[in-house]
């Protein structure tokens, strides 16, 4: 790996690490402390910014624009609508703790797709590396009070779909040839509109519509939006760079 290579990997897991804190932070605060528990909705929101965001950025001369098959496109913006759609609800629903051990569990599931799928395996020297991790996840579930049967549900669907999406990203994005910003440019439109048509089915819309918010709770939304843009983009750019395991 080149010199430039890795500091643009190292630029996009730090960015990502402080961009997931933002955002899990500013979304469960949204949810708890606010009372705007219409989680898809607002990652409907958070897609739309990002979708103005890669039109800003485009236009700012921040990448160049290229062409996608919308075939391949779709696996990814489905792959990214349902990863982000069920991590939100695993979120909304479990506690932060939890949320962060079922994303460890991607580790092992990923492993496990892309050997049986794809025929790829690892190490025995990573293969270690994960028992601890495992033992670890294991261990804290037992005994974290607030595991509950619905956030269970929406934490293993959410651990299915990121880790299909992580791989998906991954493989297409090489196969179209298109950098992050590039990718993220054509599927955010597509994930945008599916959460705005995923959001009747979780949300309660009638009371969202009656929902009175506060200048600061407007504000965090947007904060959070801007903390998501980061996510995206670091997402994409740390998949199309390394692996979904390095991820």
């Amino acid at each position: 790996m080149s010199s430039e290579l890795e500091s643009t990997v190292a630029a996009g897991v730090i960015g990502n690490i402080i961009s997931v804190v933002g955002v899990v932070i500013c979304n469960k605060y949204i949810v708890e402390v606010d009372g705007f528990r219409y989680t898809v909705f607002l990652s409907f929101l958070h897609f739309a910014f990002t979708t103005m965001g890669t039109r800003v950025l485009l236009n700012l001369n921040q990448f160049v624009y290229k062409d996608a098959d919308a075939r391949n496109v779709f696996p990814v913006a489905v792959g990214s609508l349902l990863s982000v759609a069920f991590m939100n609800l695993n979120l909304t629903y479990n506690s932060v703790g939890f949320y962060q051990l079922s994303k460890l569990i991607c580790i092992p599931v990923t492993l496990i797709i892309q050997y049986f799928a794809y025929k790829q395996s690892v190490s025995r020297i990573i293969q270690f590396t994960l028992m601890p991790i495992l033992f670890g996840v294991g261990y804290a579930t037992v005994y974290d009070l607030d595991v509950n049967f619905t956030g269970t549900v929406f934490a293993t669907f959410a651990v299915l779909a990121t880790t299909v999406s992580q791989i998906f990203t991954n493989t297409y994005q090489k196969s179209l040839d298109c950098n992050a910003m590039q990718l993220l440019y054509h599927t955010s439109p597509l994930i945008s509109l599916g959460m705005l048509v995923m959001a009747p089915f979780f949300d309660d819309i009638p009371a969202m519509l009656r929902f009175r918010n506060t200048p600061m709770g407007v504000f965090r939304i947007f904060l959070s939006c801007c903390f998501a843009l980061g996510v995206n983009i670091s997402n994409y750019l740390v998949l199309g760079k390394t692996s979904p395991l390095t991820y």
